[in-house]
């Protein structure tokens, strides 16, 4: 009795053992996608300030906002080779590291803010690309609920970085060196992917393109149809992110920390829907009804924003976040559902991103450059109301049940 007692015993700590290996993974992959969003997404609702310390103007400011998203389009194209060369974990690890090379120049004045945005970004865009296709050599066919996970860690580290931006800064003393503190975030996540690296040095590398893969992505109907929704969708997100803040103090009379905290609330709503939307999205074929649940709430924030800015702030922000959270893990679920292995799910991955990053980035600096110009964010509502409704036509082509081409 004793010898089978302790054999059972024996077989749970096993079981548990086993567990905690296959959970560990994710948790590295979830730490990784926490340091996403939160060191540039706490530059929206710090803009005054840093104009205030570093003199910059209101079109300096729209450039910092866009150097990230044109950093991702920049970079984001070399991430699969870089993943063919070294291994998709190690390719992920190189990301961390610039990444935290990045956080710790912001501190040397207005050159290290953009050289240091520059760098940061580009260790996110790394870490972007190939976050799909380590989930998906971790988990198989099981990578659409951790990709739910990942993406929902994305969307709370873009409500943390939104609404922890002004309180480091007051304890800091400084927005400059409240951006920095978030190299905290980067360096547990860089320890943490390490170790995971080491223990899968014996994975194999994903096979390098095929010749002509990177133009035939902008050939194939269903990627290009991927790409542009991408592209949209985060478009409108980082216009948000960027100067959703200061359009609530403006036309609502909201005051700073109130704005801070419903831009918080607004992207915070990511959360569950990443959670959720994956691994639904991913039971049907098609994913056309959730198109329209990404889309029709922005249209109507937006709409309820130009229209009566002062009756519903909170509602407005809300509708917002809401179809924005929605509509980037739908994007992301469509790249796994569109794709036929690791290597395709790389490729598309980063040329949604590629593309549609560098189409993202006119979004945040045209409604600066507009609002500039004109001294309203009126004309600035009614672009991102053009956007998003080109959005919804994009993704209802998007969502049809079809792969991507083999030559992709």
């Amino acid at each position: 009795m004793t010898g089978a007692g302790t054999q059972h015993e024996d077989a749970a700590t096993d079981r548990r053992r086993r567990g905690w290996l296959l959970v560990l993974p994710a948790v590295v992959l979830v730490l990784v996608a926490l340091c996403l969003r939160a060191p540039f997404a706490a530059v929206g609702p710090l803009l005054g300030e840093l104009g205030d310390e570093l003199s910059l103007s209101t079109g300096a400011l729209a450039v910092v906002t866009a150097l990230p998203l044109v950093c991702f389009g920049l970079v984001s194209p070399f991430a699969p080779a870089l993943a063919s060369r070294l291994g998709v974990h190690r390719a992920v690890l190189v990301g961390i590291v610039v990444m935290a090379v990045g956080v710790l120049l912001r501190l040397a004045g207005t050159p290290g803010l953009y050289v240091g945005t520059v760098l940061l970004t580009g260790g996110i865009a790394i870490a972007n690309v190939l976050l799909p296709a380590a989930a998906r050599a971790e988990y198989g066919s099981r990578s659409a609920m951790v990709l739910g996970v990942i993406v929902a860690s994305m969307a709370a580290s873009a409500s943390i970085g939104a609404g922890l931006a002004q309180p480091l800064a007051d304890a800091a003393g400084s927005a400059v060196t409240g951006l920095v503190l978030w190299g905290a975030l980067v360096v547990a996540a860089l320890v943490a992917m390490a170790a995971l690296t080491r223990a899968r040095r014996g994975v194999p590398r994903p096979p390098a393109a095929p010749s002509g893969a990177r133009t035939a992505v902008l050939r194939d109907r269903v990627a290009l149809a991927v790409t542009l929704f991408f592209g949209l969708q985060s478009l409108a997100f980082y216009s948000m992110l960027t100067w959703l803040a200061e359009i609530l103090e403006a036309q609502s009379g909201t005051s700073p920390v109130a704005a801070g905290g419903i831009l918080a609330l607004a992207t915070a709503l990511g959360l569950p829907a990443s959670l959720v939307v994956p691994p639904l999205a991913a039971r049907r074929p098609g994913q056309r009804a959730w198109v329209l649940v990404g889309t029709l709430p922005v249209l109507a924030g937006l709409a309820g924003l130009l229209l009566a800015p002062a009756a519903a702030p909170l509602l407005w922000a809300f509708l917002y976040g809401l179809g924005t959270g929605v509509s980037f893990p739908l994007a992301m679920t469509m790249i796994l559902q569109r794709t036929r292995d690791v290597g395709q799910t790389g490729r598309l991955s980063a040329s949604a991103q590629s593309v549609g990053y560098l189409l993202a980035a006119t979004g945040p600096l045209g409604v600066g450059l507009l609002h500039e110009a004109t001294g309203g964010w009126e004309p600035g509502l009614v672009l991102l109301l053009v956007v998003v409704s080109v959005q919804l036509l994009v993704g209802l082509a998007a969502a049809r049940p079809r792969l991507v081409g083999p030559s992709v």
